[in-house]
This record gives structure tokens, sequence and C-alpha cells, in this order.
């Protein structure tokens, strides 16, 4: 071990990877701890959140990321993988929020969905709507909105949703066609039963142009020349052209700082930095890079990492996991269970 912490150390600066979601945020901190010229800025490089847990955990050596930018929390063969290449003491850092918001142009009909209408207008093949107590799937026959339900508006189903392979699409197929398509219980049980048949059903999507891929700055000039279609955006890009968009509600709920701080809308993740605990006191600047990360002029309700899009913890979540952060506590298992725990302990807190 001391062989490879030496190897880290002699390269001198901080080695960060990962998703490119987090990627402004890791630059922000990088310039502003680089700024005195005492430490050399860090490396920071996009390789998507799954590209950079596979770097992280590949054996230790000069070259590997001291730490990698996750854009959802670590999968147990992640960890094990880790585990199994030497890399055993991994701090868990939980850093805030991402969401995206499904808009459309101002003047286009005002809409609110459930998360089962987006996965009947956006599947390739759906419960057959002729027969409600079938389990048979047939190709989508939907071609409006009133279609799928009579309450909603008269307009062709068009959306521009996040391209494949694209970390967004994973967030938009785990809370979206996923729930979508569990909301008919006969297709829930092929979870268990038929794999393969229900990963078909679930994910599959419709070809015939009512489902668009584009992402980036593009799906707003395209919203706002097409009346009628909605299309899926990053929460800050959102905030920026609501002169021009406006937000559907999902279930019921509409995209806020607050209601994607408190996991309530559908469309929301929380963001983590994995980090080897043994790098820090060794690699310079890591500790720097992480304190100024965990400082609320950072990562607080007016940081500014809000500013350019990340939306804050709550005030005491953010002290667990800089707490977490400061006295390098290792994870003992993958992070869905750990996350939910710390959201307990800072909710108790609060309440105190």
């Amino acid at each position: 071990m001391m062989q490879t912490a030496s190897a880290a150390e002699m390269r001198g600066f901080v080695h960060i990877s990962g998703s490119n979601t987090i990627r402004p945020f890791a630059d922000a901190v990088a310039d502003r701890i680089s700024k005195s010229g005492k430490i050399k800025r860090p490396w920071v490089e996009s390789t998507s959140t799954g590209g950079g847990i596979q770097l992280f955990c590949q054996p230790d050596t000069a070259e590997s990321p001291d730490l990698v930018n996750a854009a959802r929390p670590m999968k147990q063969a992640e960890f094990e993988a880790c585990n199994a290449s030497g890399i055993k003491r991994i701090v868990e850092l939980k850093i805030g929020y991402s969401g995206l918001v499904l808009a459309h142009a101002k003047k286009g009909p005002t809409l609110e969905l459930t998360r089962k209408e987006l996965y009947l207008a956006l599947s390739g093949n759906v419960p057959d709507p002729k027969c409600g107590d079938c389990d048979t799937l047939v190709p989508n026959p939907f071609k409006t909105w009133k279609d799928i339900n009579p309450s909603l508006p008269d307009t062709k189903i068009e959306v521009i949703a996040p391209p494949f392979g694209s970390g967004v699409r994973e967030l938009f197929e785990e809370t979206i066609l996923k729930a979508g398509c569990e909301s008919f219980p006969f297709i829930a049980a092929w979870r268990e039963t038929q794999r393969g048949k229900y990963r078909e059903a679930c994910f599959t999507l419709r070809k015939d142009g009512a489902y668009i891929e584009e992402s980036g700055d593009a799906v707003v000039g395209l919203l706002a020349k097409s009346v009628g279609s909605v299309g899926f955006v990053p929460y800050k890009q959102y905030v920026n052209n609501t002169a021009r968009l406006s937000a559907v509600s999902i279930d019921g709920v509409a995209p806020s700082v607050e209601s994607i701080a408190a996991n309530r809308y559908p469309i929301a993740r929380p963001l983590f930095v994995y980090f080897k605990a043994d790098h820090v006191g060794k690699v310079k600047g890591l500790r720097e890079y992480l304190d100024e990360l965990t400082s609320d002029k950072a990562w607080g309700e007016k940081g500014y990492l809000a500013q350019l899009g990340l939306v804050p913890m709550p005030a005491g979540e953010r002290k667990l996991y800089a707490a977490d952060a400061k006295q390098l506590k290792v994870m003992s298992a993958p992070t869905e269970t750990v996350a939910a725990a710390r959201i307990s302990r800072a909710v108790q807190q609060a309440d105190r």
C-alpha cells in the first residue's frame, strides 16, 4: 500500500475522473484551490460515471484517479470490483442533487402528466388499451396525449428525450420508464419471472418519430420552435430559460429546489463523490479540494456551485457528509443503504 500511495504522491496533483454532469462543479472547485499558486490545479476529466468508477477501481498506480464523480450511487458489483483490486478504503461523499425538467414552450398547451402516461406515450409496446384485464402488449397506438387520457390536450405526442448511452438517459429510464411500466402489475411481475420480456417491455422505445433523441442546449431551441413538443432539460437550464419554457408537473409535483432536494420531484437524483482515504495527506491538494468542496461557500444554499446548477442538500445532511469526509469514514457497503441512513440521521438532527 505504501508503494502505491507514494506513486500517487509523486504525481503532485489531484486526479479526478467520472460524471459529465458533475464536471462543471469539479472544475469550479479545482479553480478555487489553485488560485494561490501553492497547489497545482487538479486534473479533471469526463469519462462518464461508469467509466470513471471503472478507472477508480483498477489497481492503484500513479495514473489512477484519487477521486471519482458519480451521478448515481456506486453499484454492488463496482464496490466488489474495487475491493478485489485492493481499493478498500473508499469514502462516500454526497454533494447535492440534480434534476431533469420536462418542459414545453410558453405558448404550448399546459400539461400535467404522470409517469404512467409518459411510459404509455413513449414505449414501443404497451398494454392493449382495448383489453383492460389482458397481459398482452401491442405496438404503441397512441398518437396524441388525448388518446392516452381524455383530459389531456389533443396534441401530437412529440417528446425530446436523452440519447441512448448518456448518463441522463439512465436517470430517465430509472425514474420515468421503469416507474411507469411497473405501474402495470403484470409487467412488474415479469421482472422476477421473465427478465428479458420485462426489459423489452419497459425500456424499448417507439421509433415512429414520437421520441426524439437530443440533449444539451439544442433541446431548448427545438422546444421554442416546436409548440406542442415537450423535452427533458437539466434543472439549471430550465431556470435559465423560464422566459421561454414552462415546466410540466409530474405526478402532481412541480420542479423546484425544494422538491428536488426533498426527493419529491420524480426526475431527481443525488450526486456523489468517492475518494481514496489512503491518498488524503499523501496526494498534494486532495485534502484542500475536499475541504473547499464541503464548505458552505461552495455547496451551500448560496454557494457558487448552486449558481452552476447544483441543488444543495439540507444543512443537516451537508454537516453529516462533511464530517464523514473530514474523518475519512470508510464505506462498508454499497451506498443506497448508507445514503438512506444518513438522510434519516440528518432529519433526526434537524428535529432536535
